[in-house]
């Protein structure tokens, strides 16, 4: 077959598709003038004829080719209205189901919002119940809020008191709790609370256990056992509180009351599973003890003090009548020489001229003045001697020795009392003593 026949058959064949006829029809157009210019070339009778052929096949592949263009534009039109009405009933169902899914969606939010109101009810009833809850414990809170601070208050009082106390007790200032006049009534009450404290031993009240106790089944086994434990106990608290009471004074007064209630509640926990503790009673009494001796102490101490300064006066008045007593043999002995003196210028004043005399009363006036002024100092000395609580009180006070702050006072009935300061700066301490006043008084110890 001729190339030109070809190319119009491929062209006859892309026309049965709408879009190949485009390219179809050209092809045949292409052909045919290969085809006719060959055709014009040969000249040929037979090619005429096998061009009407040509034709004629080609107008029975047109129509054959028209017949399966509609054959095949029916099959696609069908097709297309199977799939429309497919689609038509994809869409139906597709609207079904959404209205179904919107039915089931507004359904389950109906309950859900049912289920918030049933919740923020809930919620609104739970709320109400903790806010009165919680009004309740504020108002518990602030009525114990108002006990402690009365509490505190009190205990800020109590607090301020003791240090008051402590401080005072710091200083030497110290009120005691029994208030006796003397060592041995100290000493008599301390013994008499001794006593009761082995008294309550002797009648198993200072610490006490449980009777009912048993050691393999044998009851006396068992307040054997709890016998020993209250010996224990309280030879343990004895020996402790002997010990801070050994040492008790004013600086740890306060610390040696703590630190018997403190053995005395480890003791006391310490034997609890055995049902054994020591008795309050017995405690008070320890508590007792310790006042005691701390006051019997200081009364002692009170007593010696006492005891030193009425023999340091002692002393002070016998070395001031031996200063007197020297002084007033000093005048004594000068106005024995002046009066001497006298007697003689008056023996010269007889035999003395005129001119002379006169010189000579004058020297014995000045003889005469003297002579008075000794008699008055030994008028002094006389009623000094006569007035024995008479004196200086002095006050001073040594920085280099002892800081700021703190000033000695003490008495002298010296008639200078500067001697008893320079004394005093030459007897124990690196520097001498600053003096701030002196002021004489009939009564100076009183002062």
């Amino acid at each position: 077959m001729n190339k030109e026949f070809i190319i119009i058959l491929v062209g006859f064949v892309l026309t049965i598709t709408i879009y190949g006829s485009i390219i179809g029809l050209p092809m045949i157009l292409i052909g045919a003038y290969l085809l006719n210019k060959k055709a014009n070339e040969n000249n040929s009778e037979e090619v005429i004829n096998e061009i009407n052929a040509k034709k004629e096949e080609i107008e029975n592949l047109n129509s054959q080719m028209e017949t399966i263009k509609k054959e095949k534009e029916a099959q696609i039109d069908k097709e297309l209205s199977e799939k429309q009405m497919k689609l038509d009933n994809i869409d139906e169902e597709l609207d079904k189901l959404e209205k179904e899914r919107i039915d089931e969606v507004d359904l389950k939010i109906k309950d859900k919002i049912t289920e918030l109101e049933n919740l923020d009810a809930k919620y609104e009833k739970l709320t109400q119940e903790k806010e009165k809850r919680l009004d309740e414990q504020i108002q518990r809170k602030k009525e114990l809020n108002e006990g402690l601070k009365y509490q505190l208050e009190t205990l800020e009082k109590e607090i301020v008191h003791a240090k008051d106390e402590i401080e005072m007790q710091e200083y030497g200032l110290y009120e005691p709790k029994y208030k006796f006049i003397d060592s041995v009534s100290y000493k008599e009450r301390l013994d008499s609370v001794r006593k009761q404290q082995k008294q309550m031993i002797k009648d198993k009240t200072a610490a006490v256990g449980s009777n009912t106790w048993t050691v393999d089944g044998d009851r006396r086994k068992g307040q054997k056992m709890i016998n020993d434990n209250i010996k224990q106990i309280l030879r343990n608290f004895n020996i402790e509180c002997e010990n801070v009471i050994s040492k008790v004074k004013h600086s740890n007064l306060e610390n040696s009351r703590k630190r018997i209630q403190k053995s005395y509640e480890q003791l006391n926990k310490l034997n609890q599973s055995m049902s054994v503790h020591i008795t309050p009673s017995y405690l008070n009494l320890k508590l007792d003890e310790l006042q005691l001796a701390y006051e019997y102490e200081l009364k002692l101490q009170e007593e010696k003090e006492l005891l030193a300064e009425a023999r340091e006066r002692e002393r002070e008045e016998k070395r001031l009548k031996k200063e007197l007593e020297r002084e007033k043999n000093k005048f004594n002995k000068e106005n024995k020489q002046i009066n001497q003196e006298i007697e003689d210028i008056k023996a010269k004043m007889t035999a003395a001229a005129e001119s002379e005399k006169a010189k000579l009363e004058a020297e014995i006036a000045k003889l005469q003045a003297a002579l008075d002024k000794n008699n008055e100092e030994i008028k002094k000395i006389d009623e000094w001697k006569e007035k024995p609580g008479a004196g200086y009180v002095y006050i001073i006070s040594n920085i280099g020795s002892f800081g700021e702050d703190v000033f000695k006072i003490g008495v002298t009935r010296r008639d200078n009392p500067e001697d008893r300061v320079r004394e005093l700066s030459s007897a124990s301490v690196p520097f001498k003593y600053d003096s701030h006043v002196f002021i004489f008084s009939k009564d100076a110890y009183g002062l």
